[in-house]
């Protein structure tokens, strides 16, 4: 498998577990402010105001979490290359 594809699917990953972990802390948040959240929206049930606020803050949150965890994995896989890297180079340099 090549590097990139790998450094690739490790940065994806990243970005998944924090959109998950940020959708049951909106979970949490939405039952300590509003109560239960409406967790199918389409229900008749629900009303509009919740429907859409629910929407809302998961979208946003979910968004926020997958570029935090796609730039975390970035930046862990740039320092990784970069000490790998710099290895070699005082590696070549010591007699």
């Amino acid at each position: 498998m090549r590097e990139d594809r790998l450094w690739s699917l490790l940065s994806t990953g990243v970005a998944v577990a924090a959109g998950v972990t940020a959708r049951k802390c909106a979970v949490k948040a939405y039952e300590r402010q509003l109560g239960k959240p409406p967790m199918n929206p389409d229900d008749p049930d629900v009303k509009w105001r919740d429907a859409l606020v629910w929407g809302a803050a998961t979208g946003m949150l979910a968004g926020v979490a997958r570029v935090v965890g796609r730039r975390a994995g970035q930046e862990a896989v740039r320092r990784a290359r970069g000490a790998s890297r710099a290895r070699k180079v005082l590696d070549k340099l010591e007699p």
